[in-house]
């Protein structure tokens, strides 16, 4: 979850990516 955070932090992936990327890993 914590790589997840960075790239949410750079901007490669959008908050709804992010958000559905959490459900799928069960965060």
């Amino acid at each position: 979850i914590n790589i997840l955070r960075k790239r949410f932090a750079k901007g490669e992936i959008t908050k709804r990516q992010f958000e559905d990327m959490k459900k799928e890993l069960g965060e």
